[in-house]
């Protein structure tokens, strides 16, 4: 009496459908690349308005947490800041605050000067890298 298995199954992958798929990925990029090389003309569309002078306050602090307004020392007291922000923010038609903050202030200090900004409804823009002429 023979107990065996009769039917054996196979363990094999087809690597057909594999090289099909280099071959159309290797046919696209011989495409984009030839596209890229060349390049295509784009008509852009022209501005008829004139903007408007955005420039942004900004608020800077060191990391000795030494504050400044564009450029020009000012105390660390938030009143003191605020009171100075509304003077110069007044005559300006955007209301926007570039926060300029080294990496080694603790959060708190951002997170006081955005709050500040919020309840004078003003626009707060953070920089991601402090630029080196604002030293």
């Amino acid at each position: 009496m023979n107990l065996g298995q009769r039917n054996q199954i196979s363990v094999s992958a087809g690597m057909a459908s594999m090289t099909d798929l280099v071959f159309l990925l290797l046919i696209f990029f011989i495409i984009l690349s030839t596209l890229a090389k060349h390049g295509h003309e784009v008509e852009l569309p022209q501005s008829k308005g004139a903007t408007g002078e955005k420039t942004p306050v900004i608020l800077t602090i060191d990391k000795d947490l030494n504050y400044y307004i564009d450029k020009s020392p000012v105390s660390s007291d938030a009143e003191d800041i605020e009171l100075r922000l509304k003077a110069i923010l007044e005559n300006k038609p955007e209301k926007t605050i570039m926060l300029e903050i080294d990496k080694d202030v603790p959060t708190g200090k951002t997170v006081e000067m955005i709050g500040l900004a919020k309840v004078n409804q003003w626009k707060v823009v953070i920089a991601s890298e402090r630029s080196d002429e604002s030293q």
